[in-house]
């Protein structure tokens, strides 16, 4: 008897669980952070960065030419220490260059992960936000579906812009 009783109340939890509206929404997260003014900023805050950057390796990239070009003109009339010395001085300005680029680059991936972290939680806020004022079961990024039905899916994206402030 107990064994019936289990195996029916087995059977009749998928019931219940389909008996439960499901509302899917979907949204284009890239859509909604390339439309928020916060996005921008950071752009144009690496792009300052990146432009500083290449500024300084220009200086260095000069410093090298300048002084290989010396040595190539003068190394016929140099001594052999002082040819030795100058050409040390360009293998050093080169590994700068090649040390400044390498930790520029790290730099420049921290400062992107450190402002993009904000927008990221600003629109993770907003999509629970949303979810929860229209009471979806499931929020889907819609670039990774296969498949999106317009008529019975949701597009959340214009409401999560709409819930930033945005266009």
């Amino acid at each position: 008897m107990l064994k019936k009783f289990v195996l029916f109340t087995l059977l009749l939890i998928p019931a219940g669980i389909v008996a439960q509206e499901v509302k899917i929404a979907y949204l284009n997260s890239a859509d909604i952070i390339t439309a928020m003014p916060e996005y921008t900023q950071m752009q144009d805050s690496l792009q300052k960065s990146q432009t500083a950057v290449a500024e300084e390796l220009k200086i260095m990239e000069d410093e090298y030419g300048r002084k290989y070009s010396a040595l190539m003109s003068e190394s016929e009339t140099l001594a052999d220490p002082i040819k030795t010395r100058r050409l040390q001085e360009i293998q050093d300005i080169e590994q700068r260059a090649q040390n400044f680029q390498q930790e520029s680059q790290q730099r420049l991936r921290q400062l992107q992960e450190a402002l993009f972290a904000p927008i990221q939680q600003k629109v993770k806020t907003a999509i629970e936000a949303v979810g929860g004022e229209n009471n979806f079961t499931y929020v889907l990024e819609a670039g990774t579906l296969l498949y999106i039905n317009p008529q019975t899916g949701v597009d959340a994206t214009g409401l999560v812009k709409k819930k930033l402030g945005i266009n």
